[in-house]
């Protein structure tokens, strides 16, 4: 009796299907990079080391008519609140006399704790995501590709809307507002409230200069780095999609 041979498990299908689940991982390392490399660089702003500098450049104690010293620290209570709480914003001006903020500027700056919070969060899970995808495939240059674009990314789109806001910063800073804040308590009067006074136009235009010049920098260095492992990688031997 002939005996007939079993046809070969086909794997076409299997291997796409690997292909697949690389790239969408690919696309998720790429975003993890993003987000790690902005929130770094936005945690730094955040320092009094930059802040303190930048309420002087954008003459803040001359526009509430304090001291230096009193603006750096009505901005660190600000900020710790912002982070740390209890995020009432309830601290009273320097005089004592009422607090700093009115409830219109204490209850944005509540929304702004908010999405700063839901960002950092977003950013933890993009440094625990970025870690264990080293540990667990990074002797795969697809890996170290991934970042690479993921920087190279961050950067040409940074460059992008700097120079957009070179020429139209206020339509970007309003737009910024509507998508994060749409309940609108974000507009505010600079002659009489105090949360504009102490970080007026001229700030926040050196803070988007600041962090797209760091995030911009670090996109730069992790295209680099990436590129350069997924190069050692290769010449190993080792690999994986392009």
């Amino acid at each position: 009796m002939r005996t007939i041979a079993a046809p070969a498990t086909s794997v076409p299908g299997r291997e796409a299907r690997e292909n697949v689940v690389v790239r969408l991982l690919a696309v998720a390392i790429g975003l993890s990079t993003a987000l790690t490399i902005l929130g770094a660089s936005l945690l730094i702003l955040l320092l009094p080391l930059y802040l303190h500098p930048a309420l002087d450049y954008a003459g803040s104690a001359e526009i509430l008519g304090l001291p230096s010293a009193q603006v750096h620290h009505l901005s660190d209570r600000t900020v710790s609140e912002v982070l740390f709480g209890p995020g009432t914003f309830a601290f009273p001006a320097p005089d004592g006399s009422v607090p700093f903020y009115d409830r219109s500027e204490a209850s944005h700056l509540q929304d702004v704790r908010v999405v700063l919070w839901a960002f950092l969060v977003a950013v933890l899970v993009s440094v625990l995501a970025l870690a264990l995808a080293v540990a667990w495939a990074g002797r795969e240059a697809w890996v170290w590709r991934a970042m690479s674009r993921g920087g190279a990314t961050l950067a040409a789109v940074l460059a992008v809307v700097g120079l957009i806001g070179l020429v139209a910063f206020e339509p970007l800073f309003v737009l910024f507002h509507r998508i994060f804040f749409p309940g609108g308590n974000w507009a505010f009067d600079p002659r009489a409230q105090r949360l504009v006074q102490l970080y007026p136009t001229a700030f926040w235009q050196l803070t988007a200069s600041a962090l797209a010049a760091l995030a911009i920098t670090a996109g730069i260095a992790a295209w680099w780095w990436g590129r350069r492992g997924a190069d050692r990688l290769q010449t190993l031997g080792e690999g994986g999609p392009a």
